[in-house]
């Protein structure tokens, strides 16, 4: 019995050795499952990074339509604030300042010829200033007039007439002091002896007011 027993036994293997020879052998089924990740457990997977081989160009990605160009639009600056000439915002002259130099020019000539030249200023900043116009090429004795300028604007002389031996006494915020002098008896022309008489001009926002009369020994009369 034993011996009928092993015989089928090898027979049935002899069997399935031949199946499996002539190909006829079922296959597996495939899986339809996702394949499963290479990541180590607990790990994501991570892309891969491309790297170029050498000599070769790396991919272009487009962020926007081809040929389209981002406009920078520059932003709008603000206007500067108007600023009104005054102790603020204070007007400097000079003696080569357009003004000065328009001013002179508007002087009648006291000799024919001979134009008048800025020689001295005071306070080039200040709102209420003066400067010193002589004779072109002119000696102690030869005519001065004295201009006066307000926050960058011409207001006029001090006297309709030029005198000789003017100068300015002193400068402050709202008055000019003018000295004038006169020879008296055989002063030398360089030299007089007469006065000074100190006149106030004096400033009050839209006119200069005279607050001194010049003596007779100045004017003549």
């Amino acid at each position: 019995m034993k011996r009928l027993l092993l015989v089928a036994i090898g027979i049935m293997a002899l069997v399935a050795c031949g199946n499996s020879d002539d190909g006829n052998a079922t296959a597996a089924p495939e899986s339809s499952a996702a394949p499963k990740s290479s990541a180590a457990p607990g790990q994501q997977n991570v892309p891969q990074t491309f790297v170029p081989s050498p000599g070769s160009l790396p991919p272009i990605v487009a962020d926007r339509p081809p040929g389209e160009r981002t406009e920078v639009v520059p932003r709008a600056e603000a206007a500067p604030a108007t600023r009104t000439p005054g102790p603020e915002y204070p007007v400097c002259l000079d003696l080569a300042s357009p003004t000065v130099t328009d001013a002179l020019a508007s002087l009648p000539q006291y000799f024919d010829g001979v134009a008048w030249v800025a020689t001295e200023i005071g306070d080039p900043c200040a709102s209420f200033t003066w400067v010193r116009a002589d004779t072109s090429g002119g000696t102690a004795s030869s005519p001065v007039q004295v201009l006066f300028f307000a926050d960058g604007d011409y207001l006029g002389t001090g006297t309709s007439e030029p005198y000789g031996f003017t100068f300015v006494d002193s400068q402050s915020a709202d008055t000019i002091t003018v000295g004038y002098r006169w020879p008296v008896g055989d002063d030398a022309n360089a030299n007089p002896t007469g006065g000074p008489a100190l006149i106030r001009y004096q400033w009050d926002g839209s006119s200069v007011t005279m607050l001194d009369a010049l003596p007779v020994e100045v004017t003549g009369s």
